[in-house]
């Protein structure tokens, strides 16, 4: 049942998808921001602490494709430091794939995410209301659509934290045979 080689697949899928989803967070944070420049340590802080998410989100992937022990679910934990600070904006997304990982029914799964989405866009919001500065130009709605792509692409990727874990067999049990029904 093994696959070999799935976890290093679902690490380096994992890798891409984390550097893309930090290029498109650090965009809109341009968008945002009423100070459009880039640091070298801002930058470097947002990549690699959405690296370590991403990285521990692909292990589970790969170790659960793979059949490997449950304990690997613990990989995303210090990637958490992420939604530390201004990252507790994507909290809301988090909760929402961890919901999303474990349904099976797509008018819910529609749902849940859309709340998810919809939940940190309302924090974000709440968070900006004194924020006057920020005029309502077509960057800034670029941004928001950037950071909407964000929630989404962050409640599809944290569900795999939560997706079922495939039934081993115990040990010392032999698999079930299927019963002889005759030359029927």
């Amino acid at each position: 049942m093994s696959r070999r080689g799935e976890l290093g697949r679902s690490v380096l899928l994992f890798v891409g998808l984390g550097l893309a989803w930090a290029a498109a967070a650090r965009l809109f944070m341009r968008f945002f921001s009423d100070d459009p420049s880039f640091t070298l340590q801002g930058t470097g802080m947002i990549v690699g602490l959405v690296l370590l998410e991403f990285i521990g989100l692909g292990a589970v992937r790969g170790a659960r494709l793979s059949g490997r022990t449950r304990w690997w679910r613990l990989a995303p934990v210090p990637g958490l430091l992420l939604f530390f600070s201004l990252g507790m904006v994507f909290v809301p997304c988090v909760v929402a794939g961890l919901v999303v990982g474990r349904c099976r029914r797509s008018p819910v799964i529609g749902l849940v995410t859309l709340l998810g989405a919809a939940g940190s866009v309302a924090v974000t919001a709440v968070l900006t209301l004194g924020d006057t500065g920020i005029p309502l130009t077509l960057p800034f709605f670029a941004g928001l659509i950037l950071y909407v792509a964000c929630c989404l692409g962050l409640v599809a990727a944290s569900s795999q934290w939560s997706c079922p874990w495939p039934r081993r067999a115990r040990t010392g049990e032999s698999p079930q045979q299927p019963a002889y029904a005759g030359d029927l």
